[in-house]
């Protein structure tokens, strides 16, 4: 199914469901991000390897982006940055857009070059606590700094009296649930671990299955596998923590397409 700009508002894309190293580039699932489509704005989150070209496959043109917002400069979410700021920009023929990114994604040793940042608008640094309003019904914040090795920021979206949670990378730490108890309608949590490793900074399943049982939202999308995810088959632990928590949880699947007004999957001829 291939989108178009008016069937794509009110929707949100999975361009991929790759975690880590070992999915995200030896390609055994996409990384491409999530791309919001809200009738007020398109929003790119963490585009990684192949987000342009996983975009344009969906029907996703990307000069149809208005923000791209990164929370962490690891290569399996922001690879394919600077093509998809170059392309929203038309080559820089059309100054437009912002980008939202920690300060480590353009100090020093940028992933974000200089050059395309040049022809966006806005770039802003993200912080923890930070908020903006991006038009009259959608606004985003970071609430907290998550434990990853670099910076790193999840995010709250409020639009129309909704809230939609994505946590990012990280390890399980107090503070992380009350940091996304508001989220009551749709959380997006990277799992990228079956079981808990204390040397890898992610999230488990039995991390998973503490943050959706005390924040309990309408809806849960597990994302972001690593191996040992793919193995134990997504779509089973989601039915397991859906039977036992009394909530739905869904495994994302490259492309799959949600309707933000329904948090229902669409089905895709």
């Amino acid at each position: 199914m291939k989108l178009t700009k008016e069937t794509l508002k009110g929707k949100l894309v999975f361009l991929g469901t790759a975690g880590a190293r070992y999915v995200a580039f030896g390609f055994e699932r996409q990384a491409g991000g999530l791309y919001f489509g809200f009738p007020e704005l398109n929003i790119h989150v963490d585009p990684g390897p192949g987000a342009f070209v996983h975009s344009h496959r969906k029907g996703i043109e990307p000069f149809w982006t208005d923000v791209v917002i990164l929370s962490h400069r690891h290569l399996d979410h922001c690879a394919d940055v600077n093509h998809i700021l170059e392309s929203m920009t038309l080559g820089g023929k059309k100054k437009r857009g912002e980008l939202f990114c920690p300060s480590d994604c353009i100090d020093e040793d940028p992933v974000v070059l200089k050059y395309t940042r040049s022809n966006i608008e806005k770039t802003t640094v993200l912080k923890e606590g930070f908020e903006t309003k991006l038009s009259e019904d959608l606004s985003f914040k970071t609430p907290i700094r998550h434990l990853h090795g670099v910076e790193t920021y999840g995010l709250i979206f409020s639009w129309r009296e909704r809230k939609f949670g994505y946590i990012s990378d990280t390890k399980f730490f107090d503070g992380l649930i009350s940091a996304y108890k508001e989220v009551k309608d749709l959380l997006i949590l990277n799992v990228t671990l079956f079981n808990p490793n204390p040397r890898i900074d992610h999230l488990s399943v039995p991390d998973a299955e503490k943050i959706i049982g005390e924040i309990k939202p309408k809806v849960t999308i597990l994302t972001h596998f690593g191996r040992t995810m793919l193995r134990a088959k997504p779509w089973e632990v989601a039915l397991d923590l859906t039977k036992r928590l009394g909530v739905k949880v869904i495994a994302a699947y490259d492309n799959m397409i949600l309707d933000l007004n329904t948090l229902s999957v669409v089905k895709q001829r």
